[in-house]
C-alpha cells in the first residue's frame, strides 16, 4: 500500500501515458470491486482518527486532520449501503481524492494496485431503470475482470451538499483588479462563460473576449497600433490551444517573437494534459499551462502572473486607473459556432503574418431535431450554474447542426481528410465545454467516440456515420428547450453502448 500511495504523490506514472490510455487504481468495498482515474487521487493512508460533525450527512463519517488541512471522510459502504464483507478487514484504507478544488477522503477495504488501460477497454453501463439512480460512470475491463468506476463527482455532491467548497476570491498580493485588462480567447461560448464568470466574480471586469486565436491576434495587433502602448493592449492573455484559424500554440510564438507584445504574459490551457502538449507551450513561450479541469485555478495563476510581470525589471508598471469613469468591458459579439470560423484577418505591414488556415469544406446547414408542442420543466443539474447550463444547451445546439452538415461528407475522398479534422476539432470543443460546466455524461459519451474515430483512422477504415449521426441528434435532444434534459442525460449509455457497438465492428 505504502508503494501505491508513493506512485500517487509522485504522479510519475501519468506522465508516461498516452493519449488514450489511463490508469486505474483498483479497490474493494465490501463484495465489490471499484475503480478511480488515477487522476483523481492524491494518496492512499491508513483509517486515521475521524471526528464527526452534527447533522451531517448519513455517508460522512467525519473530518480528520492531515498535515495542514481538515479533511471530510465519506464511508462508500454506507452510501452504496453494502453490508461489510466478513473475509477482510471493513474500511480499514482511506482513498484521499483531489478534484473540483477540494480534497475529500473515500474509506474502502483496501487498495489492490495500479492499472494501466486503454479507454477502448471502458464499457458503458447497461441502460435499465434500476441503475440509473447508481453513482457509475462506467464498467473497466480489466484481463477477465469487470471493475466498476464510481461516479466520485455525484458521490460528493450528493452526500455534502457542497459544504466543503470555498470559492474564494481573495487577493492576497493587492492587485487592483478592477484596474487591469484580461484578454481571454476560447472557440466554446461555454468556456468563455464559465471563465469570465470567475474572473469578474473575482474582480476582474475588464475583458476582452474573443472566439478565435485570429481574432485575438487582428485585435491585439490593432490595438498596438492605433495606441503604440502595450498597456492598452492588456495585462495577460488567456487562451485555450485547440482554437479554429490560430491555435494557442501559434498565437503565443506570434505574440513572444513579437518585439513590444513579448512581455506580454499568456496563460494557456487545454482539455488534454500530455507531455507534448506542455512541451510545445514552453517552447512558444507561454507563461503557465493549466488544464481545463483546473480552471478555477485561473484567478490565482493571473494574480501571479500579472504581479510577476509589474515587478521592477518584469517588463511593465501596474496600469493605472482610468480618469472619471471606466471604460466599457470590451466583447466580441456571440455568433455560431458553425459559422465561427471567418478568413483570417489581414495584417498590417509592419505586423508578422498568422499561419494560413485551410477554410472547412461549405455543406448546407441541417436540422437534427423537432420539438415538440410544449416545454420541458426547467432543469439545471446539481452543481451547475443555471446560466452557464443554458449557454451549453445552446452551444450544443449549435455543434449539433455543424456535425450534422459535415457527417454526409465524412467518407467522400475528394474531402474526407478536412471534413474529418473539422469533425475531430468540434467534438474535442465539445468534451471540453463538458468538462468545464461539468456534465460528465456529456464529456464520457464524446471521448468514447473521439477513441472509436481514432481506431478507424488507424485502421484505416470508413468512419461510422450512423453512429455519428446519431451523436449528433442526442446533442440536438439535450440541447432541445422542449425536452427535459434528464431524460436525454438517462440515455447517455445507450448512445455509449451504440458508440461501443460502432468500435467492435471496426476492430479487426
Amino acid at each position: 500500500m505504502a508503494t501505491v500511495g508513493n506512485i500517487l504523490l509522485d504522479k510519475e506514472i501519468l506522465l508516461e501515458s498516452g493519449t488514450n490510455e489511463l490508469e486505474l487504481l483498483v479497490f474493494n468495498v465490501a463484495q465489490f470491486t471499484f475503480g478511480i482515474n488515477v487522476a483523481k487521487v492524491r494518496e492512499i493512508l491508513p483509517t486515521m482518527s475521524i471526528h464527526k460533525l452534527p447533522k451531517a450527512h448519513a455517508s460522512v463519517r467525519g473530518v480528520f486532520q492531515l498535515r495542514d488541512q481538515v479533511v471530510p471522510c465519506v464511508s462508500l459502504i454506507d452510501h452504496l449501503g453494502a453490508t461489510p464483507s466478513e473475509e477482510q478487514e471493513s474500511e480499514s484504507t482511506l482513498i484521499l481524492t483531489d478534484f473540483n478544488q477540494q480534497q475529500t477522503a473515500f474509506l474502502v477495504d483496501q487498495v489492490e494496485r495500479i492499472h494501466r488501460i486503454s479507454w477502448k477497454n471502458i464499457l458503458a453501463v447497461p441502460n435499465l431503470p434500476a441503475l440509473r439512480k447508481t453513482p457509475v460512470t462506467a464498467v473497466a475491463r480489466i484481463d477477465e475482470q469487470l471493475v466498476i468506476m464510481l461516479d466520485f463527482e455525484m458521490i460528493i455532491d450528493e452526500v455534502t451538499d457542497h459544504m466543503f467548497r470555498a470559492k474564494s476570491f481573495d487577493n492576497p498580493l493587492g492587485l487592483p483588479r478592477e484596474k487591469l485588462k484580461i484578454l481571454l480567447a476560447d472557440d466554446s461560448p461555454s468556456v468563455r462563460e464559465a471563465v469570465s464568470t470567475t474572473l469578474e466574480e473575482s474582480g476582474y471586469t475588464q475583458l476582452t473576449v474573443f472566439q478565435n486565436g485570429a481574432e485575438a491576434w487582428d485585435w491585439i495587433t490593432q490595438t498596438l497600433d492605433d495606441t503604440g502602448s502595450l498597456q492598452d493592449v492588456g495585462d495577460l492573455l488567456i487562451c485555450d490551444i485547440e482554437m479554429p484559424q490560430i491555435d494557442g500554440f501559434h498565437l503565443t510564438k506570434l505574440i513572444k517573437e513579437h518585439p513590444q507584445l513579448k512581455s506580454l504574459p499568456v496563460l494557456l490551457y487545454s482539455s488534454i494534459a500530455t507531455p507534448d502538449n506542455h512541451k510545445k507551450g514552453a517552447a512558444v513561450g507561454a507563461d503557465d499551462q493549466i488544464t481545463k479541469p483546473e480552471l478555477h485555478r485561473v484567478v490565482e495563476i493571473a494574480d501571479r502572473l500579472i504581479s510577476e510581470r509589474k515587478k521592477p525589471g518584469g517588463g511593465g508598471e501596474l496600469t493605472a486607473p482610468p480618469s472619471g469613469n471606466a471604460p466599457p468591458v470590451e466583447t466580441t459579439v456571440e455568433k455560431p459556432a458553425a459559422a465561427a470560423e471567418t478568413s483570417d484577418p489581414q495584417p498590417a505591414a509592419n505586423r508578422p503574418s498568422p499561419q494560413d488556415s485551410s477554410p472547412t469544406p461549405a455543406a448546407p446547414p441541417t436540422s437534427v431535431a423537432r420539438a415538440p408542442e410544449r416545454p420541458a420543466k426547467d432543469w439545471t443539474p446539481p452543481g451547475v450554474n443555471p446560466h452557464l447550463w443554458s449557454t451549453f444547451r445552446r452551444e450544443l445546439s449549435e455543434r449539433a447542426v455543424h456535425l450534422s452538415s459535415q457527417i454526409p461528407q465524412v467518407n467522400v475522398a475528394q474531402q474526407s481528410a478536412a471534413v474529418r479534422t473539422e469533425i475531430c476539432r468540434t467534438l474535442h470543443t465539445i468534451k471540453s465545454a463538458a468538462m468545464v460546466v461539468p456534465v460528465d455524461e456529456v464529456t464520457n459519451t464524446t471521448h468514447s467516440l473521439e477513441s472509436t474515430l481514432e481506431v478507424a483512422r488507424d485502421e484505416n477504415r470508413p468512419w461510422p456515420q450512423e453512429t455519428l449521426t446519431r451523436y449528433a441528434e442526442w446533442l440536438a435532444e439535450l440541447a432541445n428547450p422542449f425536452v427535459d434534459p434528464r431524460r436525454t442525460l438517462a440515455n447517455a449509455s445507450e448512445m455509449q453502448l451504440a458508440i461501443t457497438s460502432a468500435l467492435t465492428q471496426l476492430s479487426p
